[in-house]
C-alpha cells in the first residue's frame, strides 16, 4: 500500500510539470528594443525607440521605461505588433538603458528585456576665460587647442566651446588688452562627454 502512495505521488509530481509549461507558454515574448534613427544622440535632442514582438503571440501594448525598471510609460501596438515613441533625451551624457515588457490582451506580460542608446555632448569642451586678478570674464580672448591647432574667440560672459576627437589637449589663451593677459593650462582629457574648463588669464608683464 505504502508503494502504491509513493507511485502515485511520483506520477502526480511528474504530471505537473507539462501543465506548467503549457502556461508559461502563454506569456507573450519579450519585446525587441531597436532605435530606427541610431543608438546615438546629442545632449538635448529627441530620440526614436521602437518596440517589437519576439514570439508568435500577439500583444497589445508595450510598458516601457528609460534610466529605470519602474515602466512608467505605456504605448499601443499597431496591427504589425510594433510601436515607436520619441523621447526627449535631456542634457546628461553617457550610456542610459531602455527597459521593456510587451502585453497581450489578457493582460500577461512577457519577461523584461533590455536596450541602450548613448547621449553625447554637443562639444567635447566648453569653458570661460577669466582674468585672473578681477575673477572677471574675459571677452575676445584667444584660446588655441594644442595639438589639434584649433582657435575659437570668448564670447560674450568669456565663453568658448570646441569640438575635437577625445585625446590630451593643452590650452592657451591671450588676450591683446588693456591689459595683456594670458594663461595655459595642464594636459586636458577629453573623453567625448564633454568637460567644463575655467582658464584663468594673468597679466602679461613681459609685454
Amino acid at each position: 500500500m505504502a508503494a502504491s502512495l509513493l507511485l502515485l505521488a511520483t506520477g502526480s509530481t511528474l504530471m505537473a510539470s507539462p501543465a506548467s509549461a503549457a502556461v508559461e507558454a502563454k506569456v507573450p515574448g519579450p519585446p525587441v528594443v531597436d532605435f530606427p534613427d541610431g543608438n546615438s544622440v546629442s545632449a538635448g535632442g529627441q530620440l526614436a525607440i521602437r518596440f517589437g514582438v519576439s514570439g508568435e503571440r500577439p500583444v497589445t501594448r508595450f510598458r516601457y521605461s528609460v534610466g529605470n525598471t519602474t515602466l512608467g510609460s505605456e504605448v499601443p501596438a499597431a496591427q504589425d505588433g510594433t510601436a515607436t515613441v520619441t523621447i526627449d533625451v535631456g542634457n546628461v551624457t553617457g550610456e542610459r538603458p531602455v527597459y521593456a515588457v510587451s502585453v497581450d490582451r489578457r493582460g500577461r506580460i512577457s519577461p523584461m528585456t533590455q536596450g541602450a542608446f548613448t547621449v553625447y555632448a554637443v562639444w567635447s569642451l566648453q569653458g570661460r576665460a577669466i582674468d585672473a586678478n578681477t575673477w572677471l570674464p574675459v571677452e575676445g580672448a584667444t584660446i588655441r587647442l594644442e595639438p589639434a591647432g584649433v582657435e575659437v574667440v570668448t564670447g560674450p560672459d568669456g565663453i568658448f566651446q570646441v569640438a575635437v576627437d577625445p585625446g590630451l589637449y593643452t590650452l592657451t589663451g591671450t588676450y591683446a588688452g588693456p591689459p595683456s593677459l594670458s594663461g595655459s593650462s595642464q594636459p586636458l582629457e577629453l573623453d567625448g562627454q564633454g568637460l567644463w574648463f575655467d582658464l584663468l588669464l594673468f597679466p602679461d608683464f613681459a609685454s
